[in-house]
């Protein structure tokens, strides 16, 4: 009974940091020159990343967690990003919090995600080359115009795509193996087969491959 009542305490302490703790919010920053690939492991935390006027990097994590909770670690040109885990987020049950990454608009390397599970969020990321590499979870991206290379390679959840400019330079390849593939902007050289679609959108010179096991391709405008 004694061990019960001091576990009982315990959870207490900690529900009651992890909401004394909401509505502060820490922003760790780091410069990209030299950088050339930015590779993010976000677990299974959501993670939200977009490109921004800014001098250097910027990561925080919603719901109050602290920045401690963020490490970034450079070797070479590569400087990963990766989070802590943390008991003050894990029992906020339903309230899962964001891993929000701001990229400089300046930056010309390469953006890595990698994560087990929760969703990922783009949006109108500039860099030479997007990589997803997903086992569960949801993917979406916003883009106004394709301006790169992008990779998407998700086990189990579902792809969204959205594209205003429909004229932007892209060879497309959507593959999925049990999964639904829909497009909603015109594609030239359109082939539809029985687990991939593939075309083209103005002169090709981008790379847009997204991959599925089990979950659902579209892109729309």
């Amino acid at each position: 009974m004694k061990k019960l009542c001091i576990c009982a305490l315990m959870f207490c302490t900690f529900f009651l940091m992890a909401c004394g703790n909401e509505g502060s919010m820490n922003v760790q920053s780091k410069e990209l020159e030299g950088i050339e690939r930015l590779h993010i492991d976000h677990g299974s935390t959501p993670v939200h990343i977009e490109s921004a006027e800014v001098d250097a990097l910027e990561a925080f994590i919603s719901m109050g967690s602290y920045n401690s909770d963020i490490v970034m670690v450079q070797k070479n040109k590569e400087l990963k990003i990766q989070l802590k885990s943390d008991l003050t987020r894990i029992i906020n049950i339903g309230r899962k919090p964001w891993l929000t990454i701001r990229v400089p608009m300046n930056y010309e390397g390469e953006v890595l995600l990698s994560g087990s599970s929760g969703n990922v969020k783009i949006n109108d990321l500039q860099a030479d080359k997007l990589n997803i590499d997903s086992k569960s979870g949801n993917v979406s991206m916003d883009y106004q115009q394709i301006n790169q290379d992008i990779h998407v390679s998700v086990y189990s959840g579902n792809v969204i795509l959205k594209l205003k400019d429909k004229d932007s330079n892209v060879k497309w390849l959507l593959k999925s193996g049990s999964g639904r593939r829909s497009v909603a902007i015109p594609w030239d050289e359109r082939q539809d087969k029985q687990k991939s679609t593939e075309g083209l959108t103005g002169n090709g010179s981008f790379d847009v491959y997204i991959k599925t096991r089990s979950g659902n391709i579209s892109i729309r405008e």
